[in-house]
């Protein structure tokens, strides 16, 4: 392969490549390499074009005169550089660096050594409050405000120190052992020199990507309470303004600043974690587990046990316990355990459940998608902010935009947008769209679709609405106050004769708008005594009506039909041993039954009928 040619497929390469450069690990990045009899350091060349980053290592490291060939391979740039190197060395990444180290340490010694100097500017101006970052043995060090750093350092081996100041490019030298002195020149950052020399990344800038995905971490999370009291300054800055890639098996803190990673722990994946009292680490992906506390920047992917706080800076994906709260400013898919309060900004895939709060979506993304099952269950309150939840069960109050399933409330359900499934509250139900089901003692829907609402108080805004006045074979006068749906609805009806009911029923109707219809009323009441010698309450009176209906004009229609009627009395009440029957033949002769039904204390069974007047 020619000079030429080699440059051209390089270019090529790079105009294709568009994904975000400093918030990723370069080291899962594919890339599609291809080689022949290339020297290793030609190689290297084409990795950090193909990547868009560049590789920083002793050279004592590569062997030079190695030729190497690769056949179009489809790899990571971690299984690449393992293919090249045979296992030899370890990578990490340092912003736009991948750092090359060899695994083989065994050359080291005990040596102490200082490293210290100035960092400044090209006008020679100190650089405040810039990194200086051993890339090695994380030792790290913030300057003051004449620039000045000192490193504490050991071992005898060459160190790559990382040198980084916000709105500077990041610069990394290797330094012999030993050596005292060490004065850095930062360059500006400038887009567009970079766009000139550095084609892949002037791709990976363009508009609609973010360099680095710190939107909740720079501000959020820092603001939290338990982080200010838990996390110190230094750890902060240094985890929010140095872009590292670290992945460690194990580390044990007593407090974030106090561990394995010291106050470099910000920027450092764990598997496994150990907080005696709280620890502060970039990611977890594994378990974590912290007498007090758990603060995670960036994601945590496993399982996260806490005794009193879990906090997380962005996504979590598994189970999160907490004996008091877990904060989570990203989203959740998996199962969150509080002993008091659960709270989500972004929106969840799984379950919620809380002592005395669970909040999700309570401030909204930027796009939040219905994103599978979900659920919230708290011993008090349950806010949901996102598109759609599937189950809310709160001892006081659940709060939703939409409902898919199940929504239970000791007090107060409330649905801004859509109810598909069922509403159960001791108090109060609100929907703005109900298509399905409604329980509680006061119930309010602005449209019902498809369902109906069950309570002594049913209201629904556009729907069904309509007055009856009528009598029957066992009341001279009845009132009955009829809202529902289209078809379906509910009402309550009071009946004044020999005796006194107070009724509740659901009814269905064919077409209320057509002249001629036909409807369905069952309801259940309670009857009660008018004579004062007896006790007020009589029994349970069950009655099934079917209504002939005709529409005389706009607001009135006329109703008629025959009823069955079931009457259960009070067995507990004294048997009445004088009552006057009344007459069987008589028009009114449904009052016979109820009579022999309150003086035999037996059920009674008979056909009787309603006449009425709707508007």
């Amino acid at each position: 392969m020619n000079k030429i040619a080699l440059i051209l497929s390089i270019t090529l390469a790079c105009i294709f490549f568009n994904k975000k450069v400093q918030a990723q690990n370069f080291l899962e990045k594919k890339i599609n390499l291809e080689v022949t009899n290339q020297s290793t350091e030609t190689t290297m060349f084409i990795l950090e074009k193909l990547g868009g980053f560049n590789f920083s290592y002793d050279a004592m490291l590569l062997d030079p005169s190695k030729m190497i060939s690769i056949k179009g391979k489809h790899q990571s740039l971690e299984e690449i550089l393992d293919e090249l190197f045979k296992g030899r060395l370890t990578y990490k990444v340092v912003g736009s660096h991948v750092i090359l180290q060899s695994k083989n340490k065994s050359g080291w010694s005990n040596t102490m050594w200082v490293l210290s100097g100035v960092i400044t500017d090209s006008d020679r101006n100190p650089l405040e409050n810039a990194i200086v970052y051993e890339v090695n043995r994380q030792a790290s060090f913030i300057t003051n405000s004449n620039g000045k750093y000192l490193l504490h350092l050991e071992g005898n081996q060459n160190s790559g120190i990382n040198f980084s100041c916000k709105g500077y490019k990041d610069t990394i030298v290797y330094v012999q052992a030993g050596k005292q002195q060490l004065n850095i020149v930062l360059k500006p950052w400038q887009a567009q020199s970079i766009f000139k020399t550095e084609p892949a990344f002037a791709q990976n800038l363009h508009p609609g990507t973010k360099a680095i995905n710190w939107a909740y971490t720079n501000k959020e999370l820092q603001n939290i309470g338990l982080v200010n009291l838990m996390v110190t300054n230094k750890a902060l800055y240094i985890s929010n303004n140095l872009n590292v890639k670290e992945v460690r098996f194990v580390q044990v803190s007593f407090i974030p600043s106090w561990g394995t990673n010291q106050l470099t722990n910000g920027l450092v994946t764990n598997k496994l974690s150990m907080n005696i009292i709280a620890g502060y680490a970039a990611n977890i992906e594994g378990f974590e587990i912290g007498s007090v506390a758990n603060i995670i920047r960036q994601e945590m992917n496993g399982v996260q046990i806490s005794g009193v706080a879990n906090v997380v800076g962005e996504d979590v994906h598994g189970v999160q316990a907490s004996g008091v709260v877990n904060t989570n400013l990203g989203n959740m898919d998996g199962v969150q355990l509080a002993g008091v309060i659960n709270r989500v900004k972004g929106d969840i895939k799984g379950l919620q459940m809380g002592g005395a709060i669970n909040t999700a979506a309570a401030k909204s993304l930027d796009s939040i998608p219905y994103r599978g099952w979900n659920g919230q269950i708290s011993g008090g309150i349950n806010l949901h902010g996102g598109e759609r939840i599937n189950l809310q069960v709160g001892g006081v109050y659940n709060q939703a935009n939409s409902v898919d399933g199940l929504q239970i409330s000791g007090a107060i359900n409330l649905v801004r947008g859509t109810t598909n499934g069922v509403q159960i509250s001791g108090i109060y139900n609100q929907t703005n769209k109900l298509r399905g089901i409604q329980i509680g003692l006061i119930n309010f829907a602005d449209t019902i679709e498809n369902g109906f609402p069950i309570g002594l108080v049913n209201i629904i805004k556009n729907g069904y609405h309509k007055w009856e006045l009528s009598t029957d074979e066992s009341f001279y006068f009845n009132a009955a106050y009829k809202t529902g749906g289209k078809n379906l609805y509910s009402f309550l009806r009071i009946g004044a004769g020999k005796y006194l009911n107070a009724a509740y029923g659901i009814g269905c109707t064919s077409n209320p708008n057509r002249k001629f219809s036909i409807n369905l009323d069952v309801s259940g009441s309670s009857l009660f005594n008018t004579d004062s010698d007896y006790d007020a309450f009589a029994g349970d009176l069950y009655r099934a009506q079917l209504g002939l209906t005709i529409k005389l004009n706009k607001n009135i229609t006329l109703s008629t039909g025959p009823s069955y009627n079931f009457c259960s009395p009070d067995k507990e009440q004294n048997q009445i041993s004088k009552i006057d029957f009344s007459r069987k033949n008589t028009m009114y002769f449904g009052n016979y039954y109820l009579d022999k039904a309150i003086a035999t204390l037996k059920n009674q069974y008979w056909l009787g009928w309603q006449f009425g007047l709707r508007f």
